[in-house]
């Protein structure tokens, strides 16, 4: 077991895995930033409150997580913050940060079979390839790890595990690894939750 771990250190390392989690973390951080400059800077002229209660928290529940859903089943188009930010209305944010897990769970799965769909029209699947031909270089380097990485951090989670289904990594792992998408929503709502109480 421990030589195993070592051979996959070293081909980690070889690799670059290292380093790219560096730059998400860097990445990361720089989004955050930015985000809390942006409100800070929004709240100093307008009532950000109110406007986010105007134009994100009045609409249809059913609708909001139908979008959602479509989002984090085709490539991930709109960034999930927004619809934790959404959640922040309700009594019970925490149930609403599960709801908003599965969904984009279920999405990413979605997004797997849709890779796999995609291997069966040629075109398609030469389309998906040339415009997202990253993720499936890092899915055969690294496999589950980059799942976890699109799970937990802000890659996108439906194109990674659409790659997945499209170089035919296990959909068992698949399901296992993207369940860090559930950690991904609870710790940045409790993130979201508190700093916007904190700054507005």
């Amino acid at each position: 077991m421990a030589d195993r771990w070592r051979i996959r250190h070293e081909w980690n390392k070889r690799t670059g895995l290292y380093s790219f989690m560096g730059q998400i973390v860097v990445k990361l951080l720089i989004i955050i930033a930015l985000i809390v400059g942006v409100v800070l800077l929004l709240n100093h002229f307008f009532n950000l409150e109110q406007i986010i209660k105007d134009y994100i928290f009045e609409h249809d529940d059913a609708g909001v997580l139908t979008i959602f859903l479509i989002s984090e089943s085709f490539l991930g188009w709109i960034p999930p913050d927004l619809f934790i930010m959404w959640s922040d209305q309700f009594e019970k944010p925490m149930l609403w940060l599960t709801i908003l897990g599965t969904i984009s769970y279920i999405g990413g799965m979605n997004a797997y079979w849709i890779g796999k769909l995609a291997l069966k029209f040629p075109k398609f699947r030469k389309w998906l390839e040339s415009r997202n031909a990253k993720f499936f270089v890092r899915i055969r380097k690294w496999g589950g790890i980059i799942i976890i990485l699109a799970a937990l951090f802000p890659l996108p989670f439906a194109t990674t595990t659409m790659a997945a289904g499209m170089v035919k990594y296990p959909f068992k792992l698949t399901l296992l690894y993207g369940l860090s998408r559930y950690v991904r929503f609870f710790l940045y709502g409790l993130l979201i939750f508190f700093g916007m109480d904190k700054i507005m």
